[in-house]
């Protein structure tokens, strides 16, 4: 039997023709036991179903050519009695199997459903009473009733929505679910909602995320087969917001075909489904979102201080995700967002200065933001920072199709244009679109869901890991050896290496060649030197002068001129953005942070300090008293971020920023600011 570990083994293994051992251990994180323990299972489950095995031959993987196909067209009919189920995931299926359930259920039915112990049976409930917990839902035990659910119908449903997501981003997750409603006798009404729904979407040309598509679609299902819903209930606020939206008609036209006698109140749950999981959004869902998505905009910029030179294109771009996202936060629809760790974790910077820039979108819901929405938004932001590269030599058009919105999508086309400099991206495209397009319109296609074409298509994840980049660029110069002479794979480096000297640890080899490549300073960008490299002894200094603002503005900026870490013109064009914008550099507390674009005289990033005795009016104004001017020489839309967000910490932090405008000394600054870097 497979369990969820070697069936995503399986998945991975079967994209590929051939693979060696190290590049799929390091793929997904495996020991070499553990591959061996795993890929066994995976033969043995193959074998059951009169497949070809997988075998590994002189530490080479080699994936038959039937199963391949069988893996792509998704042919192998694998179910959920044919795997074992891990402990968290049979807590949410037990969810999904009570919530529609058709009759008092006890302990006795969830052993039966899950191939598990009384006592086994038990734990999971267990479990997923703390679950419930987490969304105000009681999941209740008595003779009577049995195991039932208790709490408002909406909290409910929420529950059910995210143990929807969190199953489909399982291996074999829509299997699972597809369980629930087997062991009652309905797997049935998920494909009759599939054809109402998809049949509904392209008579009436509506554009929705297929991903999240697919998560409505089931959860929709569960509803209509679930008995003794408890009522809704919307305030008449809400229920106006809804109704003013051009969407509202299908919600209710749906409605009526899924529920036939839905009440009133069901029309509007599901016009907040399609609303979460629009696509593109092509009429204008309120003139508040544009000025909301506006108002991010700003706010991202002033709190990056990165000039956002096509405002318009991205204000377009954010405002498509900002809808379905604005819906999902007001009526507090969950995100399962299964990239957010990763963001944080290589993007940390940049997820917090967008963390603060969604501060509108906070104020006007009067919601808190989950990390799960953010992490999208911050892919969003990143996706537009690193597309900024331009193309050259360009040879190949390449089409991208992501099923996993428009956030994910941006985020993908940015990694692939830094991946393949000479290959020329198309706009992004949904599957719909793509079958429409001739062939001859294009050379290659990167997709993050299966797609067939005369030309070579690769699967990719939204987010690929350093790892999967150097698989992704081996993949495709083989394909296409002259994209790029100079290129070459790690594994033909550890041939080389392997033939001239004795190699105790090939795995770690491995590892840390690719880390080297494709981890350390992969463009110029990378290299974000931290707050206490940048101002050192020589860019702080302190001056008992008084001063006009420009004066201090080239006083402030001197170490970076005498450093030539910026030409005399970027000092001009610091002065001339506060003359022609106003005291936009001015960010409260007496903190000034001037700065222009890096395109107007910057040699090299850097930042420097200037404390004033006497407070300078900037502007000549009373209400931008400023005493402390710190300079920023940004190279790029990057590699200052790590920097700022540290001195951002040190801003907001009463008891740092009062030392820090006690400190007579550079000596007694950096103390503060290492300090600052530590907490």
């Amino acid at each position: 039997m497979f369990d969820q570990r070697s069936y995503k083994l399986f998945e991975e293994l079967t994209k590929h023709e051939k693979i060696t051992k190290q590049e799929i251990m390091m793929q997904l994180n495996l020991s070499e036991r553990q591959l061996q323990y795993d890929l066994e299972k995976v033969n043995l489950a193959l074998g059951n179903n009169d497949l070809p095995r997988i075998e590994i031959s002189n530490q080479l993987i080699m994936i038959d050519k039937k199963l391949r196909n069988l893996a792509k067209t998704n042919y192998l009919d694998i179910n959920a009695n044919q795997f074992i189920i891990s402990e968290q995931d049979r807590s949410y299926l037990i969810y999904l199997y009570t919530f529609i359930r058709k009759e008092p259920v006890s302990n006795y039915h969830f052993q039966l459903l899950l191939g598990v112990s009384k006592n086994t049976a038990l734990t999971d409930v267990k479990r997923l009473r703390k679950i419930c917990e987490e969304w105000d839902v009681e999941f209740l035990y008595t003779r009577i009733d049995g195991y039932h659910l208790a709490g408002t119908e909406m909290d409910k449903r929420r529950l059910a929505i995210f143990s929807v997501s969190h199953l489909l981003s399982q291996p074999l997750g829509k299997e699972i679910i597809i369980l629930a409603l087997k062991s009652w006798g309905k797997a049935e009404v998920l494909v009759e909602t599939q054809q109402i729904i998809n049949q509904y979407l392209e008579t009436n040309e509506i554009s929705l995320v297929k991903s999240r598509k697919t998560e409505m679609i089931i959860h929709l299902a569960l509803l209509r087969v679930r008995t003794g819903k408890a009522e809704l209930s919307f305030t008449n606020l809400e229920k106006q917001m809804l109704e003013s939206q051009s969407i509202f008609k299908h919600g209710k036209e749906l409605t009526r075909r899924l529920f036939f006698e839905g009440g009133e109140d069901e029309s509007y749950f599901v016009t907040i489904q399609l609303l979460v999981t629009l696509g593109i959004v092509t009429s204008q869902a309120s003139p508040t979102l544009e000025m909301l998505a506006g108002q991010i905009i700003d706010e991202f910029e002033k709190n990056t201080l990165l000039p956002i030179k096509d405002k318009a294109f991205l204000k377009r771009s954010l405002y498509n995700h900002l809808v379905p996202a604005f819906f999902r936060i007001t009526f507090e629809i969950p995100l399962f967002n299964q990239l957010t760790e990763r963001i944080k974790l290589e993007y940390p910077d940049l997820f917090q200065f967008v963390k603060r820039s969604l501060s509108p979108l906070t104020l006007w819901t009067g919601k808190e933001i989950s990390e799960s929405e953010i992490g999208f938004f911050t892919m969003h932001f990143g996706g537009y920072l690193g597309s900024g590269n331009n193309l050259h030599s360009e040879k190949l058009t390449g089409l991208i199709i992501c099923s996993n919105g428009l956030s994910s999508s941006i985020m993908l086309e940015a990694q692939l244009k830094e991946l393949f400099p000479t290959i020329r991206f198309s706009r992004i495209h949904n599957r719909d679109k793509f079958e429409d397009i001739p062939s001859t319109n294009y050379d290659v296609v990167f997709s993050t869901i299966k797609v067939e074409s005369v030309k070579p298509v690769f699967v990719v994840k939204a987010l690929l890991s350093q790892v999967e980049k150097h698989y992704l660029i081996r993949d495709v110069l083989q394909k296409f050896p002259r994209l790029d002479g100079q290129m070459f794979t790690v594994e033909q480096l550890m041939e080389i290496i392997k033939r001239h000297t004795e190699v105790k640890d090939e795995n770690q080899l491995f590892s840390e060649l690719v880390n080297l490549f494709y981890v350390q300073n992969k463009s110029k960008g990378m290299n974000k030197p931290m707050l206490s490299e940048l101002l050192t002894k020589d860019t702080i200094h302190f001056t008992d002068d008084k001063l006009d603002w420009r004066d201090a503005i080239i006083e402030a900026s001197q170490p970076l001129v005498e450093s030539n870490k910026v030409q005399r013109k970027y000092v001009d064009s610091m002065i001339t953005n506060v003359e022609e914008i106003g005291a936009y550099i001015h960010i409260g507390k007496g903190i000034a942070i001037p700065h222009a674009r890096p395109e107007n005289g910057v040699n090299q990033l850097g930042m420097s300090f200037l404390r004033t005795k006497t407070p300078v009016l900037l502007l000549d104004q009373e209400e931008h008293k400023i005493d402390i001017f710190i300079c920023l020489a940004a190279i790029d839309s990057e590699a200052h971020l790590k920097a700022l967000a540290q001195l951002t910490k040190i801003l907001g932090d009463n008891e740092l920023l009062e030392a820090l405008k006690a400190a007579k000394t550079a000596e007694q600054v950096i103390e503060i600011i290492k300090e600052g870097e530590n907490k």
